[in-house]
């Protein structure tokens, strides 16, 4: 298929925010319509989102609450790309029987684009998933005709998977929670936010935080979100001062507003494929798998040691108490979301690519 891309569907099983970003920007040049998991699509799209995504494109939810529901689900959406006939389709890997089965059927048709967030999985939970999920992961990417990947070292991984043959796509991880306008942020506010599973490194960040206080540095560490390392680590968390805790799910526009009132996110993953650019905000983060793809030392953010307490702790008070630093930090991560991380861009680059790869 070589020329102008008229059609494209956007198949969204999990990743509901990054997908309805993905397929706007596709809807500039081409008529998109997103499949889309309807619990995950409200959990994850504030308002605006929601509205925006009605006007410009042409939505499908289907339900994965039941065996039922499943079944049904699985009619519908193979239907409704089959009515709507796209020159291909952007999948998000998720590897689901769902998933599995809607790739199987309509990738004899259509060429598929597959996005693949994790090359491997994490450590902890996801990688029991994906050995119990094993056959559908080998489904998914056997029908794919082309992937698309979020920067170098997801590409080298993912080429160790697959081999040679399949082209893929290398391009930035779009921003999200970005549709808000920057609010001041709060002097010493430092947020981690996410599902706290083992590889994310809050233990790390937790004895980084006991380190500032002990240097008696002026702080307030936010650990927002939920997971199993937050139940294992209760204790330490209620002892340690300046630490603030909303063991909660955040609706998008509470997750934009805690990014909004931060002046530093904290990424201290031990290991790590890629992850998203948020609000704006500039990051210190572990120098492990894609995000040191995604954050360029002293532009945007700062880049440390996995599993180092004391060099994060390092760099959190290097930025806390050095402002010409923060604010020049600020300034990079503000405008890598402008340009580096902008759907726009993303979306352009993945319409050009389609255009050749998937012939």
């Amino acid at each position: 298929m070589r020329g102008a891309i008229e059609r494209v569907v956007v198949f969204a099983p999990h990743f509901a925010e990054y997908s309805t970003r993905l397929a706007l920007a596709l809807s500039a040049r081409s008529k998109v319509m997103l499949i889309v998991d309807d619990r995950n699509f409200r959990q994850e799209c504030d308002q605006a989102l929601l509205k925006e995504a009605a006007k410009r494109l042409s939505v499908m939810e289907f339900n994965t609450a039941s065996r039922v529901a499943c079944a049904i689900s699985r009619v519908r959406v193979i239907l409704g790309i089959l009515a709507f006939r796209p020159d291909f389709i952007s999948v998000q890997e998720q590897i689901d029987s769902v998933t599995a089965t809607v790739v199987w059927a309509v990738g004899r048709i259509f060429p598929i684009l597959l996005t693949v967030h994790d090359p491997t999985p994490h450590s902890g939970n996801d990688t029991q998933y994906v050995i119990e999920n094993a056959q559908n992961r080998r489904t998914i990417r056997e029908m794919a005709r082309a992937f698309h990947v979020h920067g170098p070292f997801c590409a080298q991984q993912l080429r160790q998977q697959i081999g040679g043959g399949r082209p893929i796509l290398e391009t930035t991880h779009g921003i999200i929670l970005g549709a808000h306008e920057q609010g001041p942020a709060e002097k010493g506010r430092i947020l981690m936010f996410g599902r706290m599973e083992a590889y994310k490194g809050l233990e790390v960040l937790l004895d980084a935080a006991q380190e500032l206080h002990r240097r008696q540095i002026d702080f307030k560490l936010v650990v927002a979100g939920r997971g199993p390392e937050m139940a294992r680590l209760a204790t330490k968390l209620s002892r340690i001062p300046s630490i603030e805790v909303i063991g909660a799910f955040l609706s998008p526009e509470e997750a934009a507003k805690e990014f909004q009132r931060a002046c530093l996110a904290v990424t201290p993953y031990l290991n790590a494929t890629q992850s998203g650019v948020a609000n704006g905000r500039p990051v210190v983060a572990s120098r492990t798998g894609g995000l040191a793809d995604a954050v360029t030392h002293g532009v945007n953010g700062l880049l440390v040691p996995p599993g180092d307490a004391v060099a994060l702790a390092d760099a959190l008070e290097k930025s806390l108490q050095t402002p010409e630093l923060l604010a020049r930090l600020t300034a990079g991560a503000r405008e890598a979301a402008a340009m580096r991380h902008a759907w726009s861009h993303i979306g352009e680059r993945t319409l050009e690519f389609a255009a050749t790869a998937l012939k």
